[in-house]
């Protein structure tokens, strides 16, 4: 009689149907994520073929186009937005710029004009919140203050003039400063004011309209504790 044959633990295993399944899936997923990287990252189902400008138009739209400089026809996916975003910036007249994906096709260049709070003498460009001052391809509006000023003494005006009772301000035509220290305001009477610095704005705000209670032709709150008056010379 011969001796029963005893299998091996690991002999004569058959591999699982399931683990083959398995393997065939993962096999199957890589191909179909390396077909979709290359879909998007490479071919040109996905390639820019529109560039679209919302915010302006016209020929303000036309130079944002131009200085963006989005390659047409590259894959969207590899867009440079921050390379884009940086030289749209480079346009003075540009407060901020989104770069935008518009799958499958195209980019959108989301801008926003700076805001002109005023209008710089001499040289006609605008003058925004922060005292930047710009040359606009968009029309500035005609009842604007005028400031006669640049570099700190441009930040200082645009500083003071913005701090103003809006009352007061509604009076003030123009602002000029060569310093920090010694802003003067126009008004629509043709008055000056001395305003100097920025310290005191409050109290020199509460002085001034008290004083313009009486007709002058110069009126000095720099030292708010200390006011003068100019008045007109007579005719």
């Amino acid at each position: 009689m011969s001796a029963p044959v005893i299998p091996l633990a690991n002999q004569g295993r058959a591999k699982s149907p399931r683990r083959s399944r398995r393997g065939l899936w993962a096999v199957g997923l890589a191909l179909i994520a390396t077909a979709v990287l290359w879909l998007v990252w490479f071919s040109s189902v996905f390639a820019v073929r529109d560039v679209r400008v919302i915010g302006v138009t016209g020929s303000p739209a036309a130079s944002v186009l131009v200085t963006a400089a989005v390659p047409l026809g590259a894959p969207l996916a590899q867009l440079d937005a921050d390379g884009a975003t940086a030289r749209i910036l480079g346009l003075t007249w540009v407060g901020a710029v989104e770069v935008r994906r518009g799958w499958p096709n195209e980019v959108i260049l989301v801008v926003e004009p700076r805001a002109a709070i005023a209008i710089q003498l001499g040289t006609g460009r605008g003058v925004d919140a922060s005292g930047i001052a710009f040359y606009s391809p968009l029309p500035l509006a005609k009842d604007l203050p005028a400031i006669d000023a640049d570099g700190v003494g441009l930040t200082a005006a645009v500083s003071i003039w913005q701090s103003l009772p809006d009352e007061l301000r509604g009076k003030v035509v123009g602002v000029s400063a060569s310093t920090r220290d010694d802003v003067e305001l126009v008004l629509k009477s043709g008055a000056k004011v001395r305003w100097g610095s920025a310290e005191q704005g409050e109290l020199k705000a509460q002085v001034l309209a008290a004083l313009l209670q009486r007709r002058a032709e110069f009126y000095d709150v720099s030292a708010p504790e200390l006011p003068t008056t100019q008045q007109e010379k007579a005719g």
